[in-house]
């Protein structure tokens, strides 16, 4: 029997309202606010002195990340994060629960630094992200001197977050963001990020910090 018009325009409007139910339920999964919580205690004195108080607290799920960063990021005016040393320090973080990096490899809780990062440009990563920049995650009982690191530094740092031969990273997608602070951005590959912004050449610098998703290693 031949669906009829009711039939077919309900079938439509089921299936929309299920869409906007899903956009709805997925942009729910991650959300931001402004904190004003002093840096952690268990941070290094060397690197709470780069860190400015208060920050913003991220809830993914059904876990909390409580973000504290630098005073100001190294770059220029009208800067990219090329323009950063690799292994420079930008922030902190404090993880309430297990936690996945964007590989999908679990962060225990605690409180890490937040170091830059560059992908490397060879055969074993080339196509896993869009984009070479990242955040590298570090035990703060570990990471204890706030100047560069370098990309064997940081590295290096990392991989104790997780343990094994890779550092726990966040991928920075876009590295460089136009929306708003606090806003939820759905990345080309549809992962959910975060824009965050800091101080940085005198002026400010947003970016997307991935939060929600995964990549291959």
């Amino acid at each position: 029997m031949p669906l009829s018009i009711w039939h077919l325009a309900f079938g439509i409007d089921t299936m929309l309202l299920a869409f906007v139910s899903l956009l709805v339920f997925q942009s729910a999964d991650l959300s931001g606010v402004k904190h004003t919580d002093p840096v952690p205690s268990e941070i290094a004195a060397s690197v709470a002195a780069s860190l400015a108080p208060g920050g913003v607290r991220a809830t993914v799920g059904t876990a909390t990340l409580t973000f504290w960063w630098v005073k100001t990021l190294p770059m220029k005016a009208g800067g990219a994060w090329g323009d950063m040393p690799e292994g420079a320090l930008v922030g902190a973080v404090r993880i309430d629960k297990d936690f996945r990096d964007i590989r999908g490899r679990v962060i225990k809780p605690g409180t890490y630094t937040l170091r830059y990062g560059i992908q490397p440009a060879n055969g074993d990563h080339l196509g896993v992200s869009p984009f070479r920049d990242f955040l590298l995650l570090s035990p703060a009982g570990v990471d204890t001197d706030a100047a560069p690191k370098g990309h064997d530094g940081a590295i290096d740092l990392s991989k104790q977050a997780i343990g094994g031969s890779h550092p726990a990273v966040w991928s920075l997608d876009p590295p460089a963001a136009a929306e708003p602070p606090l806003t939820v951005h759905t990345t080309d590959l549809g992962h959910k990020a975060l824009i965050m912004e800091l101080p940085a050449g005198g002026g400010a610098y947003r970016f997307g910090l991935v939060l929600i998703g995964r990549i291959e290693a």
